[in-house]
């Protein structure tokens, strides 16, 4: 399924637009190939923001056994790879050199994988003995799509780099070589077992998402980006609380339905922890949260007939009212 849309920026740069064009052409095969598929996500130019570094992704695919980042390159003539991994490209009639595409890509992985590292408590679930797992082992491949007008030469087989049509075959073939590798058998046939390779729980996965479509960052914009509040007077301001409770977002609309029946009736009830109860069926459904403005792991706050998710990040929002 795509999670985030492909969107073009406006730009009377012609070698951006190239760019934005090349993006889009990815875009449009990704979807084709994955539009439909439950199980695997897709994000189109993805900005993310860490320590005063950016990350800035064209295509990132992921699923439970790890992501897939693809680096789009616009090429209208032909590209050039030597035995060194140097690139060139061909530019009215003469080769240049250029920076790899390969290499870019991977250093995005490597953001990327710092990235989620520094907020894995709030993504991963802890292990036994509480023991918190990180993201150094999750599978995180690149690969460099090449316009389709483009032309690739390169001595051997290089499968990181592909046409732009060919590359949801090689996501397809990485997606199979994640599952795998994420496998406890596969330890006896492939050595990058022994280091890589694990598969996110069901909830993992849910919050992962989240959690990077609501931390993509627009270019030129703060990373949280939250409405301003009126001035108030320098009398009323005298008069706020030293401490004021949390601020409520607006009511979120999430579709909780039975694990049982699928039926929508429900009612938050507490045992050990806050559940549904369903009303068609009497079944019970486990509640887990995610913030939708932060991505981490949120937990329940009764008021009455009223339920809202607070994670620590300090955010509030209203996720269910009881009938």
């Amino acid at each position: 399924m795509i999670v985030k849309e492909y969107q073009a920026v406006a730009t009377t740069d012609k070698f951006k637009q190239a760019g934005d064009k090349a993006e889009g052409q990815m875009a449009f095969y990704l979807r084709r190939a994955f539009g439909t598929d439950p199980n695997v996500h897709v994000f189109n130019n993805l900005r993310l923001e860490h320590d005063g570094e950016v990350g800035q992704i064209d295509h990132l695919i992921v699923h439970r056994g790890g992501m897939i980042i693809v680096e789009s390159k616009s090429v209208t003539s032909a590209v050039r790879i030597n035995d060194r991994e140097e690139w060139s490209r061909q530019w009215q009639g003469r080769w240049q050199g250029m920076a790899s595409p390969v290499l870019q890509a991977q250093r995005q992985a490597d953001f990327l994988r710092g990235y989620l590292n520094a907020h894995k408590e709030g993504l991963l679930n802890k292990m036994i003995f509480g023991k918190q797992p990180g993201f150094r082992g999750f599978l995180i491949d690149v690969l460099v799509a090449i316009s389709d007008q483009g032309v690739i030469e390169a001595k051997g087989d290089r499968p990181e780099v592909r046409k732009a049509d060919q590359i949801p075959d090689q996501v397809k073939e990485l997606l199979r070589e994640h599952a795998s590798l994420s496998n406890v058998f596969s330890l006896r046939f492939d050595k990058r077992a022994m280091n890589e390779g694990f598969n996110l729980a069901p909830d993992e996965l849910t919050r992962l998402i989240a959690f990077l479509r609501n931390k993509h960052v627009e270019a030129g914009r703060a990373e949280t980006v939250r409405a301003e509040p009126a001035a108030v007077p320098q009398a009323q301001q005298q008069q706020v609380p030293a401490a004021p409770a949390p601020p409520v977002a607006p009511s979120v609309r999430r579709d909780f339905k039975c694990r049982h029946c699928q039926g929508q009736r429900l009612q938050v009830q507490f045992g050990k922890s806050y559940y549904f109860k369903c009303l068609d069926c009497e079944g019970n459904t486990a509640i887990h949260l995610t913030c939708t403005q932060c991505g981490a792991a949120a937990r329940t706050r009764k008021q009455g007939k009223e339920f809202f998710a607070e994670c620590p990040g300090g955010h509030s929002e209203r996720y269910f009212v009881n009938p």
